[in-house]
Order: C-alpha cells, then structure tokens, then sequence
C-alpha cells in the first residue's frame, strides 16, 4: 500500500488504538440515559471523533432492531459558500428534513397532521426570511408531507419547537414502537468559525432540547473558547467560569477523546508497515516498537490525523528511493526521527538543512541565526547547573527555541530527540555526522512544508576562504581579538606541521580539519569551534580514556575529547600539538 488514506474509522475496522473500553462505557452511558441530554465529544482535530461517531451510531442505531433512529449531520458541509446565518438556517432545514424523512409515512390521522404541521411551519418560515435563507426553509418544508388545510397560527421558534416535539412523539409511541429514542450525531464543529460554531451549540439548546432526543456533538473545547471572545472576552483566570458555564449549560456529559491512552506502538506499527516503510521484522521486538513510539512522542505527538501524514511522507520517500539506495535499520531510524522533526519542528528542521551537524551549533551559530534579538537567559542559567544543557549545543538550541513560543514550550523535547539521533550516528557507518545526515536530508527534503524550504532553493553550505575571510566574520560576530589572534596562531600552526595533508575548512559554526590521507572512511582529525572568550579544540579519537589522562581539563565529546583554550590556561595549544601529531599519524594508519 503506497498511500494511508485520512478518512474516518469504520466500525467494522480493528480497534488498533485500544481505546475499546472507553468506546463502549460511552455507548452503555447513552444508551440507559434520560432525555433529552447532550454529549459533548472534545478533542483535537484529527483525534478520533468522528471514528468515535461511527462505531456510536453503527452500534445503538444501524444493527438489525436497533431502538434509536439516527440523523447525522456534517455541519462543515452545511457551512461550504454560506454566511454565517445562512449556515445556521441550513442546519435547521437538515435537522427538520432528516427528521421530516424518517416520519413523514405516518399510517395514523393523527400522526400525518402532526408531520404536516411540522412542514407547514418550515414554509412558512421560509415565506418570512426570503431570499436564500427562506429558500433553504421551505426546501425542508417541501420535503415534509404537507396538507394545505393545516395554516399554523405560529411561525415562531417555539411553534416550530412543539412541532418538532410532536413529530418525535409521534413517531416513537405510535408509528414505531420498537424505537426509543432520535440521536443527533452532529460532527466537524471544530472545522467551522468559532463564532459559528458557539450559534449551533446555542440553537441546539433553544431548540432541539427535546424528549426522546440525545445529541453527540464532536467538538473542541478550545473552539468554543474562541468563539465565546466576543461576548466574554479573552479568557482569564477571572472570566474563566463564564466560559466553562456556557460549556456545561450546552454539554451534560463531556467525553475527552482517551488520547494519552492510545496503543501507538502498534498504531504505528500498522500504518508504517502498510506504506513499506519498516518491514514487519524490523519492528518485531519491543525495543524497536518502543524506540518509534518514543521519536513520535519527542515530536509529531500522538494524534491519529498527523500520524496519517506521517506514514505518507515516510512512504513517498521510500517510492522515490527506490531499490537502487537502500539503507540500513539504523539509517531508517534516523531518517525517521528527521522525517518527524520535520512535521513538529519545521524551523529546526531547516536549520539542520543548512548546518547538519546540530552538536556543532555555537554562540556563533546561534547569533546568525538570532541576529540582535535579545532573549532572557536566566531560566538557562538554572537548567546548566541542573546538568540538563552541560553542552553548547544544547544551550544553543535552547537559545534559538526562544525565539517561539511553541519552540520554548517543547525544547526539553525537541532536545531529548536530538540525543537520540546523536547517540544513533555511530552505529550506522563510520562517517562524519555530517556527512551520515546530510545524506538522508537529501531523501525526506522532498516532504519538507517548510516557507523557507518552498520559497527559495536549499542554498550551499557558507564557506569561508582562509582564516583571513574568517576572523572578518568572527569579529562581526563580536569575538574578542585575543580569540581571534589565537585561532590564528593555532591555524598557522597546524599548517606547517601537516601541511598539504590537512584541509581545512571554515564553516560558520566550526573549523573543520580533515586528514585527506586517512585510510579510514572518516577523514575528520579536529573541529575548532569559536566562542566569544574562548576556543574549543575537539580532538576526534576512540581513545577518549587515554586522552582524558593526558588532559583531565578536557571534556569527553560524542567524537573524542573537547579541549578548551581560555584566557585562564593562556591560551596555550603548544602542549596539545604531540598529541594532535600521534592522532594525526594514526588515521594514516592501519
């Protein structure tokens, strides 16, 4: 299957989300309730309402000697090319047509008056509204049997209302016995203006409050927060009661869609491998279920709709692939993992794009990036001591993430995410990071969304010709001449102790310096990263232990060892230069 296909549940499909005992504690609630009552399904769009809906309605009206008659009404559909009064009005003619449809081959006298009433107060409506609006009416009157001798006296809400009641009645106690009760499924609420939608829960109330009716709204709590504004105002801690007070005056039993309970493991498990992403033995023990469930978690979340996404972003770029650039379980895991950052982070994302190796990122780094933008350092501060950002790169991220909000809220995540990409690289080839997700950037680009991504071509890396062009730039970035004039003095020097077998190159966030004569497929010997007052030498090596012993000033790093230059050791390199030698000489070899 190339494709997952972002339509509703059925019912007869498989509960894969476990969500099966809530499902069915909810139907046994409205079956044995009073009426009228209203249930009010709340959850994010995208989070299962409508698959909710479904399994509701085939379980209590559609199977053979079901007791309740269903209406279903998709008010996203009534609202397409429609003013807001013209939504409403249409709604109203759905509601009274579908009811008018199921009752209108009444047998009795007095069950034909009563559906004939009910007609002959929608057209009567419709002659006093006019235009489009009473047009939409008198539709739903004509749909109705109607007798020219009833001429209701009252063309008003509440004649329309006892009508209303009485075709129900009606219906249930002669017509049909074996029937119940009407429920209303009323769906995609959260799709429509808020405003509007916050008008249907209100003519719901007003007029639709009826014995014998059940009501199942979808909807979003959040929505009608919104569309109450204009009446409430911002929600506040003060004001936040009358919001909550029109909610439960509307809603008499909420249902929060049981989203944290979700089964995501094997939700995911399903729809990547339907689309041919994972091969089912690739996800067959619980540690490679777990490690997914967890990069979702970190990112994209939880939501039915997005996973949907998902699973046809990760299935375009194995089309597109091919059999001719196969990757490893490992790489798939990453690509993953980026493929995920790229639908919840999409501004990290193209930050990746430009400088891929994220545990690179720098005070310099972050300054391109955040300009003069002034932001508060001081929660940073506390989470530095706490060991959580013992990194620069962390606390680069954590000082980009403050530009948004979003960002800020979910940066604890987005960096846990991270770890796990950086933790992975080593068992995938042995390459620079660089290079290993570079490579796979190149495949999931192609479902980036991304303004930046969309509006220009991905740019080259920036590069810099020799450490003159670059001490221009470290001084705009406002890095102090005793830094500068080291770097320099260090650059001198590697270059006359490995001359034309050392390339160096001078990126914005780092210096990267390759031994070209290694015979190992990493040619990485050293990256230099520039901070304001100081200079970090990473020496890269699977020798950390040996290296910390030389050096217990150092700091052991995802390659090797990070050696710092400060104003407090005087700068001093000379005594790392032996070591840079021996590490050096041993890429060459065997």
């Amino acid at each position: 299957m190339a494709s997952i296909v972002d339509k509703p549940k059925e019912s007869n499909q498989g509960d894969l989300l476990k969500i099966e005992k809530y499902t069915n504690g909810l139907i046994k609630f409205i079956e044995s309730s009073a009426t009228p009552i209203t249930v009010g399904i709340q959850g994010e769009w995208g989070s299962g309402k409508t698959s909710l809906l479904n399994t509701i309605k085939q379980d209590l009206c559609d199977k053979e000697g079901a007791k309740h008659y269903s209406i279903w009404l998709n008010t996203w559909e009534y609202s397409l090319l429609s003013s807001p009064d013209e939504t409403l009005i249409k709604i109203i003619s759905g509601l009274v047509s579908q009811i008018g449809e199921l009752t209108k081959n009444q047998k009795t006298e007095k069950g034909k008056k009563v559906v004939a009433t009910l007609g002959s107060i929608m057209q009567g409506f419709g002659g006093v509204m006019g235009g489009f609006s009473g047009k939409a009416i008198q539709m739903a009157g004509n749909a109705i049997e109607t007798s020219a001798e009833v001429k209701p006296l009252d063309n008003s809400i509440k004649a329309l209302r006892v009508a209303l009641q009485n075709v129900i009645n009606e219906a249930i106690e002669t017509s049909n016995p074996s029937k119940e009760t009407f429920i209303f499924f009323i769906d995609d609420l959260d799709r429509l203006d808020p405003a509007v939608a916050v008008s249907i829960l209100e003519l719901i109330k007003n007029l639709f409050d009826l014995e014998k009716c059940i009501f199942v709204l979808a909807i979003d709590y959040g929505v009608v927060v919104k569309g109450l504004q204009s009446k409430f105002g911002k929600m506040t801690e003060e004001n936040e009661w009358e919001f909550r007070a029109f909610f439960d005056k509307i809603i008499q039993l909420p249902f929060s869609m049981p989203i944290s309970t979700y089964n995501i493991a094997n939700y995911l498990q399903d729809l990547l491998v339907n689309v041919n992403y994972f091969e089912t033995s690739d996800l067959k023990d619980e540690k490679a279920r777990t490690k997914i469930s967890e990069i979702v978690a970190l990112s994209v979340g939880t939501n039915p709709r997005t996973l949907k996404r998902l699973a046809n972003s990760v299935s375009l770029i194995e089309i597109i692939r091919g059999e001719d650039q196969k990757i490893t379980s490992e790489e798939r895991f990453i690509e993953f993992a980026l493929i995920c950052i790229q639908i919840a982070y999409p501004f990290i994302y193209t930050l990746i794009q430009k400088e891929s190796d994220f545990t690179s990122w720098d005070e310099q780094f972050v300054y391109s990036i955040l300009k003069n933008k002034k932001i508060d350092e001081t929660d940073l501060e506390i989470f530095k001591t706490s060991g959580k950002f013992d990194e620069t790169w962390k606390q680069s991220i954590w000082k980009i993430c403050q530009i948004s909000t979003f960002l800020k809220q979910r940066v604890l995540q987005l960096i846990e995410l991270l770890i796990f990409i950086e933790s992975n690289i080593p068992n995938v080839k042995e390459e620079e990071m660089s290079d290993t997700l570079d490579r796979l950037l190149r495949m999931s680009s192609v479902t980036s969304v991304s303004a930046d991504s969309m509006a220009t071509p991905k740019k080259e890396r920036v590069r810099y010709e020799g450490i003159e062009a670059y001490s221009n730039i470290l001084r705009e970035s406002k890095i102090s001449e005793e830094v500068i004039e080291t770097l320099s003095k260090l650059i001198s020097t590697i270059e006359n102790k490995f001359g034309n077998s050392a390339s160096i190159t001078y990126a914005p966030s780092k210096i990267n310096i390759k031994n070209l004569n290694s015979i190992h497929r990493r040619k990485a010997f050293l990256y230099i990263g520039i901070q304001k007052k100081k200079i970090v030498c990473e020496l890269l090596s699977e020798d950390k232990e040996r290296l910390i012993s030389l050096y217990p000033e150092g700091k052991i790093s995802k390659g090797g060892l990070d050696l710092p230059l400060t104003k407090e050791n005087s700068f001093n390199f000379e005594k790392y230069m032996i070591t840079f030698e021996e590490e050096f000489k041993k890429m060459e070899e065997g």
